[in-house]
């Protein structure tokens, strides 16, 4: 890779900062919403400050159900990511069984595309969705490739990354119609023998997928904590309330944040910064009860023959003294945003705040705490669930 050419600042510059008043009932008007946020723009960055969330007057927004794939009878291994389509339908990454699953508006399933295997339009890892003007990209980390196909499921192209880019745990986010990309790596894999650090990743600028990226800069990812383990090797896990990065995209956008604190920022699949977003929320303190409540749930899923240093292990496990910020960022058209707000352990729904194409707040919606929104757009989005058997679902809503 090539040096840092140019270091980003993502989410970290000033914005103007707003004033809140106490948040009011649903059915405020929308000017009351719109008061609480300031829009502003310089050099053709749009900088918007939310003030503090949990304050902030949003109308809660309604939802129908389009579709659930479980309803459908629809068996699915390991879901890797999901767009929704242009003409209306979704795309669904069934990574463990190597296809994807295209179904219509209603929830219909149109077909499936790929298979494993390496040949044209097979996959081994389907790990990104993207869409396109023509319909969407899949990015195969085993086989480092993206393969396009149109909406309905027909083999176009695909590109190989160079040899040089070629990892496997890169991570496209947006990709522009002259073939530039913006990636990062996903998890990385070394080990300490005690301590807490987060990972970092860089953020690659592809000038298109078969040349070496340039690095814009290095982000802070996920946190973990490491220890021994009796009779030698070394272990990690995800610290108690420990921090992550926010990644996605749209097309040819991406959204890239930190949970530690209440900054997002867009950007180009060149790197340009297009639109910066900050605000106030979460951070509160972690209570001793539950630090206990985190450390029975760890051993609830070893079960109830855990051996003692594993026991000893979750007790000494460090946690963070004070919650994120906020929990994600969605990105969708338009540079249409939804930010996942911060949630306490015991709390079984999470608020989602819609922050518009204009900057301004279009409403908030309800969640189930454990629901991830994989794909949104003006008046629809996707949401996968995991029942107490680890049997997914994903749903489609109108809102």
């Amino acid at each position: 890779m090539n040096a840092c050419r140019g270091i980003l600042s993502v989410g970290l510059l000033c914005a103007v900062v707003a004033c809140t008043g106490p948040r009011s009932p649903a059915d405020r008007p929308d000017d009351a919403a719109r008061s609480a946020v300031l829009v502003s723009d310089s050099a053709g960055v749009m900088n918007i400050s939310l003030g503090n969330v949990e304050e902030l007057s949003a109308a809660d927004l309604a939802v129908d159900l389009v579709f659930s794939t479980k309803e459908r009878g629809i068996e699915l291994f390991y879901v890797g990511d999901a767009i929704l389509l242009g003409d209306g339908g979704v795309a669904l990454a069934n990574t463990g069984a190597s296809e994807v699953l295209l179904f219509s508006g209603e929830g219909s399933l149109a077909t499936t595309v790929g298979g494993q295997g390496e040949g044209p339009g097979e996959f081994s890892a389907i790990t990104t969705l993207i869409g396109t003007p023509e319909g969407f990209v899949a990015y195969d980390a085993r086989l480092a490739r993206l393969t396009e196909f149109s909406a309905s499921g027909e083999f176009l192209d695909s590109w190989p990354l160079s040899a040089q880019s070629a990892i496997v745990d890169l991570r496209p986010l947006a990709i522009a119609a002259d073939g530039s990309m913006l990636a990062i790596l996903g998890e990385q894999r070394f080990f300490m023998p005690e301590g807490t650090k987060r990972d970092t990743t860089p953020l690659l600028a592809f000038a298109d997928p078969g040349t070496e990226p340039d690095t814009l800069a290095m982000l802070p990812a996920k946190e973990w904590s490491y220890g021994e383990v009796p009779g030698g090797g070394l272990t990690r896990r995800e610290p108690g309330f420990g921090r992550d990065i926010v990644a996605g995209g749209f097309r040819d956008r991406a959204i890239l944040g930190d949970t530690d604190l209440f900054e997002l920022s867009i950007h180009t699949a060149g790197g340009d910064l297009t639109r910066r977003i900050r605000g106030s929320g979460g951070g509160w303190p972690v209570t001793a009860d539950e630090i206990e409540t985190s450390r029975a749930a760890r051993l609830a899923l070893r079960g109830s023959d855990a051996p003692d240093w594993y026991a000893q292990m979750v007790e000494n496990a460090p946690f963070r003294e004070t919650h994120p910020a906020l929990h994600s960022g969605v990105l969708g058209p338009d540079e249409l945003v939804w930010i996942g707000l911060a949630t306490r352990p015991a709390e079984e729904t999470r608020d989602w705040l819609v922050i518009g194409p204009d900057g301004q707040p279009r409403g908030r919606l309800n969640l189930p705490a454990d629901a991830s929104v994989l794909a949104i757009d003006a008046d629809r989005f996707v949401v996968l669930q995991s029942d107490a058997l680890d049997e997914e679902e994903v749903r489609l809503y109108r809102y």
